[in-house]
This record gives C-alpha cells, structure tokens and sequence, in this order.
C-alpha cells in the first residue's frame, strides 16, 4: 500500500491548468476552420481572427480559474489528509511485456514423396 499524504499545491495547480488550456486551444483549430467554411466575403478572414483570438483568450481564462480551483482542492485536501492520514493505494507490480520475436525457427523440410 502506499499513502498519498499531499499535492504540491503550486506542481499541481500549474500542470492541471497546463492541461486545461491545452484541452481548450485543441477546440481552436476545428472552430477556425468552420468558421473560414461558413464565413464568406471580405470579413471572413476577420471572423478566423476574432474566433483565434477568443479561442486563446478563453484558454487562458479557463487555465487561470483550472489552476486557482485546483490549487484550493489540493490545500484542502492537504488539510483533510493532516486530518485522517491521506488516501491509501494499492498498487500492482505489472511485468514488461515479452519483447516480440525478430526471428522464427525454421521448419524442418517435409519428408519427399515416395
């Protein structure tokens, strides 16, 4: 068994609002290019840059709130885990795969006819 008995607040704050914006900016790219579909005439371009643009700000802003709400959890749970001692964890030793075979014996002749 092992115990979690605490989060790095700031650690795990930064990469779960790293993800988050990552998540978000991957919506970007399929709204870009329906937005450059459905546009037509001379604002079509501009309306590819105002959705960019708001895609990348509302990336920030949701990594900003990811990591403000995931620093707060990680310090209660920290709190809860001086309390009652952490989460318990069994894991399982897990064996590396057996490496693929480069080679194959060779079978042996058939017998001739007779």
């Amino acid at each position: 068994m092992y115990t979690i008995r605490r989060f790095s607040v700031m650690k795990t704050a930064t990469v779960v609002a790293v993800m988050y914006m990552i998540i978000v900016a991957i919506f970007i790219i399929p709204f870009a290019f329906l937005a450059v579909a459905v546009g037509r005439g001379d604002s079509a371009g501009a309306g590819v840059v105002g959705v960019i643009v708001f895609g990348l700000i509302g990336a920030v802003i949701y990594g900003l709130f990811g990591w403000i709400f995931t620093a707060i959890a990680c310090a209660v749970y920290n709190l809860a885990a001086g309390w009652v001692g952490g989460i318990q964890v069994q894991v399982d030793q897990a064996a590396p795969p057996t490496p693929p075979q480069l080679w194959a014996p060779t079978a042996p002749p058939p017998p001739p006819a007779t």
